[in-house]
This record gives C-alpha cells, structure tokens and sequence, in this order.
C-alpha cells in the first residue's frame, strides 16, 4: 500500500493493512502527524492500584491499549499516578493495575501494588473527577462540521489509530504548545455512571492546528485553500477532502477503564468559529460512508455519539497571549470572540485543563481532559 507523507522523506515508514486495525488482527506502525517515529503497539496495565512490575520487551508502542505479547525480562520498575490508562512507551507504566508490567513494551509480570499508569507515549493519566449527575453529555449545534474523515474512508492513506497526532500546515511556522488530551468516556443510562466505563469505543477527535488549519481539506493556492483569518464562507466545504495532510486528528479505542488519550497541539481557531475540539464516538467496527454525517440510522447502529468541547476563555488567552505562532493571530478582530467559548448551542462542554513545565507562561505542555457520557 502506498502512503501519503505527513513527515520528512528520511522517517522511515510501515504500514499495514487499515482494515486490519478496525478488525483486530494484528497490530500496526502508523505514520505519527508530524513526524514521529512509529513502533509497535504495546501492553495495557490491568484493573487496580497499578504498580512495579518485570519489564516486558524492548518494543515500544504507538496505540494504547491494545494488548502486547507475553514478555519476561528483569527490572523495569513501572509505576505513576493516574487514573490507569494506556502503556505504550518503552519501559514506561501499564494502566492503572496491578500487572503493571512495562508499558510500551510486550507486556511485563504482575507487580507489587503502585499508583496508577502512563499513558502512550510516555503520557501520564490524571484523575479523573467523579461526574456530579449520570446524564448525557450535550451534543453541539454545529453538529459534525464538514471536516470528519473516517479511518477507512481513504484506501490509500495513513492508519488515523495513533496517539501522537501533532502536526501544523505551514511547517516554517512555530508548532505551538503541546497538548496531552483525555478523554473518559462513561456509561449515561447506568445510574452509577462514575463506575461505568465504556471501554472498547473507537473516538474520533479533530481539530485545527496552532494558526487555526484543519487537515485534509482545502488545496493550497486554489479556491478552497483555508484562510483561517478571513470569515469562514463555506470554503473548504465537507467535499473538498483534497490534500493529504492528517495532523491533529486520530483515533483511539477506549481501555477498560473508558479512557482514550491523545499526544496534540493545544488547538488554534478560525474565523467564524469559537476554539474547539471535535469528538464522534462509533462502537468497534464501523465503517466509511463518505461525506456524510454519522448516525444510527446510516451505521446500523455503528454511531453512538457526536459533540464538540471548548475550554475555559480565560485558559485560552493565557496559552494564545503567551505563544507563538497563537499571539501573532491576537491582534486580530475575531480573535476575542474566538476564545468566548459562547457560541449558540453550543454543547457546554468544557475540557479541565492546566500547563505544566512553562517559562513565565510561554511553553510547557497543556494537559487537558474531560468526561463525556453517552447511552450505548
């Protein structure tokens, strides 16, 4: 299969079959957006306290949460706070459990009692807040949007099951802040939703990169190239799925404990809509449609959810107003209405999110995450 090229010529590539990936037949080397190098998938911690267990072997991981081979190996202490997750890292945690073998690597013996895990990558999962009520999330009234691109939409085409998804548009530009993204998806119709995951869902997120540009749609120096600072007028529209560009976009399959994370960039905005980020969830096994919008009616009950989430305005500024290539783009008319996160209709839905690891506010990594319930 011949793959599109989102990294440099000298990033050495592997693919397998895309369809292998939804059917679970084996595990896979995406191209990473942006670059990254791309290893095997790794070994998922079991249920419980986490802990320190025997290393696994010496491969890492792309996609969390899918399970490694057994493995032996001395030392490797896994261990990290959080609320269990994904290992896919070499040599870093398995999920929250105690067989908290090496996350990342074939999968580890079981370990003494411990605190929690990483997630892909090297990504620690917070702690998730228990939700106040056991009622579905809201969805959002601009709905999908035009920009979603299903993982088997395009035959030749890199795998979207990946965790790292940071890339940009204009590649001479700064690439903006680092966002660890997660995202916990629970059970709405139990009421004892808190104690509900919905594991084994496939999440969809997109969103744009730093300056404000989706991937995939629009074709440089035509008509429908996106011009993020000048009034959104329909152009790019959902058909125009013209170029090859994927970042900051992926899709991951939620672990026994609902949890799926993403490695992104913390997202930019276009004119004519407030920051946001996209969210469509399907049970395992959909498949492409084409440039529609999902539902259970055209899925055969493949569908579960679709929403959009924002983040606190204040959160925003201080990422925009401290950050190149975001500050350059403040100065702009639209740019205060961006961050309001005050749309119509809009779902409500806002990520927690903190930095970590800044200079006076500039850098760092934004870890961001939230809770969406929905009716299975």
């Amino acid at each position: 299969m011949s793959t599109k090229r989102e990294i440099l010529a000298s990033t050495p590539v592997s693919n397998l079959s895309r369809r292998s990936v939804l059917g679970g037949l084996g595990a896979i080397a995406a191209t990473a957006c942006g670059g990254a190098e791309e290893v095997p998938t790794g070994a998922m911690g079991g249920a419980g306290a986490g802990g320190t267990g025997s290393g696994g072997g010496a491969s890492g991981g792309l996609n969390g949460g899918n399970p490694g081979m057994a493995g032996g190996g001395a030392g490797g202490a896994a261990a990290g706070a959080g609320d269990g997750g994904t290992g896919v890292a070499p040599g870093g945690a398995g999920g929250a459990g105690g067989a908290g073998g090496a996350g990342g690597a074939q999968a580890g013996s079981a370990g003494a009692a411990g605190a929690g895990g990483s997630g892909g990558g090297g990504i620690m999962i917070p702690s998730f807040d228990d939700v106040p009520a056991c009622m579905a999330s809201k969805t959002d009234g601009a709905g999908q949007g035009p920009f979603f691109i299903h993982e088997l939409e395009k035959e030749d085409d890199v795998s979207l099951f990946r965790q790292d998804i940071r890339g940009q548009y204009d590649m001479t530009a700064p690439a903006g802040v680092e966002m660890h993204l997660h995202l916990r998806i629970l059970d709405a119709s139990s009421t004892t939703c808190n104690q509900k995951p919905l594991p084994d869902v496939d999440v969809y997120i997109w969103h744009t990169d730093a300056q404000g540009y989706y991937s995939g749609f629009g074709k440089r120096g035509t008509a429908t190239e996106q011009k993020p600072d000048m009034t959104y007028a329909g152009k790019p529209n959902q058909n125009d799925l013209e170029n090859t560009d994927r970042f900051c976009r992926g899709v991951q399959t939620t672990d026994a404990n609902g949890v799926v994370s993403f490695k992104s960039i913390f997202p930019g905005w276009y004119n004519g809509r407030d920051l946001h980020i996209h969210f469509v969830a399907f049970q395992k096994g959909s498949t492409s449609l084409g440039r529609v919008n999902y539902a259970k009616g055209n899925t055969g009950g493949k569908w579960l959810f679709t929403t959009q989430f924002y983040f606190d305005p204040a959160f925003s500024k201080s990422i925009h107003e401290a950050n190149e290539p975001y500050l350059t783009r403040t100065k702009l008319s639209a740019y205060a209405a961006a961050m309001a996160a005050d749309e119509a209709n809009n779902s409500g839905l806002r990520a927690k999110s903190s930095l970590s690891g800044s200079i006076m506010g500039m850098g760092g990594i934004v870890t961001a995450q939230m809770q969406i319930l929905i009716a299975p």
